[in-house]
């Protein structure tokens, strides 16, 4: 079903890489004065709608660029990240993503992931289960996390960090691995995220055989209902996921019970 959706997010992509060496690009800040929004994320966030409407006409929507959420009528939902990395897209970092996932009935089902500076677009349907995923903790080498982290220091091991500034390429990380027999990522500790940053990588990260689990202790990747659990869709939108991902759900498992359950 979302596999239709793949040339939009696709051309949505070269949009924003044209845009991205545009000098007359505005960028404003929301609630938060380090979280910026500009034209390029309406006018994507737009593109990407006008598609579902099209498509899928009777599918609810959840955007993170507000005003445009639309209740389901068949038991479908969308949930978009337009550019994912805004404050990346500002300073010239060519780091950002577009994220679209797919939830049915509850249940996440399908997702697209598009690296715009690369011109890689992935979906979820295409994603192969690692062929030896980490057995457990002590073996991961690099890991993501975002400033909520910065600080932490995970004691008892010696792994090398990434600070990338965006969630969804930190996630889509722990589940790319083309040529590889491991993720690019072996897990990702975060905070400060939104339904649209994890709900795309979280379909990836099932097909990977992997999970995403919250401070709470919920597996999204097992979640038979993500409305109930967040509380319907106004809850939703204010959500703060603090979370770790991993394509290895004992690596997952492991990290959530050492550094992230209270």
């Amino acid at each position: 079903m979302i596999e239709i959706l793949v040339r939009t997010v696709a051309e949505v992509a070269q949009y924003q890489k044209r845009a991205f060496t545009d000098a007359s690009i505005e960028f404003k800040t929301k609630a938060d004065k380090f979280d910026f929004v500009s034209e390029v994320d309406r006018r994507s966030q737009q593109m990407i709608l006008a598609a579902i409407e099209k498509h899928f006409p009777k599918s609810g929507i959840v955007a993170e660029e507000e005003g445009q959420d639309k209740l389901s009528q068949d038991g479908t939902w969308f949930s978009i990240d337009p550019l994912d990395g805004t404050a990346n897209f500002k300073a010239g970092i060519p780091l950002w993503a577009i994220s679209v996932g797919l939830v049915r009935d509850g249940v996440i089902e399908s997702g697209i992931i598009s690296l715009p500076f690369t011109g890689e677009t992935f979906c979820s349907k295409d994603v192969v289960p690692l062929t030896k995923p980490l057995e457990k903790l002590a073996a991961a080498q690099f890991y993501g996390i975002d400033s909520t982290f910065e600080n932490r220091q995970l004691q008892g091991l010696t792994l090398k960090r990434r600070q990338l500034g965006a969630a969804v390429p930190t996630l889509l990380w722990c589940c790319n691995s083309p040529n590889r027999q491991r993720s690019r990522l072996d897990f990702a500790l975060m905070g400060k995220g939104y339904f649209w940053d994890v709900c795309g990588a979280i379909a990836f990260l099932k097909q990977k055989g992997g999970s995403l689990i919250d401070a709470t202790g919920q597996d999204f990747t097992e979640c038979s209902d993500v409305f109930q659990v967040l509380g319907g869709l106004k809850e939703l939108r204010t959500y703060n996921f603090r979370y770790v991902a991993s394509a290895s759900k004992q690596v997952a498992q492991e990290v959530y019970q050492r550094y992230l359950h209270t």
